[in-house]
């Protein structure tokens, strides 16, 4: 048995897939080369992150995605292999390890603006569910303090309700716009780490953009992709 690994034996020990006598061999001549072992740090790393994307179910930030797009400089590690298809870039891994750290996650307060959209999808396609579209601005700010992004004038509102979260209630308002389009606009009385400028991800069937204005953080939701959602939501901003 020699005392020194090859190359090979030092990515089959990244890999997992040498027995105990060769991974002490590998171990050991590791810890007299600190060099070589901050690199083999960081392929465990890398390789963790990818294993990590490749069985999370959370959605892809907007953002990222349209990093994906940009980035065409192709991988030329081994590490090619195990990304998911599509993503085998060398920045675009980095980017997704920062993800997956939880940096790009989406505020909490979302998941409560797409669980309150599909039950009002449920409620517009039950007649025994009366919608209510009346909405008083003066009302709400007054009881809530929910200040609602002014719509576009082809927008109508189709139904109106209040739902709760874990610290405030927030209001859902459900629209149609003219082009026949069922979204949902979620709005809190509460600062969160959501952006100024409105980022999308999927959830399921669904995407949704999220945002803050000052003390009020939005969430628009609905079925079309998260470009759609992303690019309608900053419209919204900017009324």
């Amino acid at each position: 048995m020699t005392d020194r690994p090859t190359d090979m034996e030092i990515d089959a020990y990244i890999d997992g897939e040498l027995d105990v006598e060769r991974r002490f061999v590998v171990e050991t001549h590791l810890s007299h080369q600190p060099d070589l072992a901050a690199r083999v740090m960081g392929d465990l790393s890398i390789r963790s992150a990818l294993r990590m994307l490749t069985h999370d179910r959370r959605p892809v930030p907007a953002r990222l995605a349209d990093m994906a797009g940009r980035l065409t400089r192709p991988q030329k590690s081994r590490w090619r292999g195990l990304m998911p298809t599509g993503l085998a870039t060398s920045g675009l891994a980095a980017a997704l390890a920062v993800w997956i750290s939880g940096i790009e996650r989406p505020p909490s307060y979302v998941n409560y603006a797409v669980a309150s959209h599909r039950i009002a999808m449920l409620r517009a396609d039950m007649r025994s569910q009366i919608e209510a579209p009346r909405f008083d601005a003066r009302e709400v700010a007054r009881n809530t303090r929910i200040a609602m992004p002014q719509l576009p004038d082809d927008w109508h509102v189709t139904d109106v309700q209040l739902f709760p979260t874990d610290k405030t209630p927030a209001l859902l308002m459900a629209v149609r716009t003219e082009t026949g389009h069922r979204m949902t606009i979620f709005a809190v009385h509460q600062k969160t780490a959501a952006p100024e400028h409105p980022d999308a991800v999927r959830e399921g069937e669904q995407s949704v953009a999220y945002w803050r204005r000052g003390d009020m953080s939005y969430a628009l939701t609905g079925d079309q992709e998260p470009g759609f959602m992303d690019a309608t939501a900053e419209a919204l901003t900017r009324i």
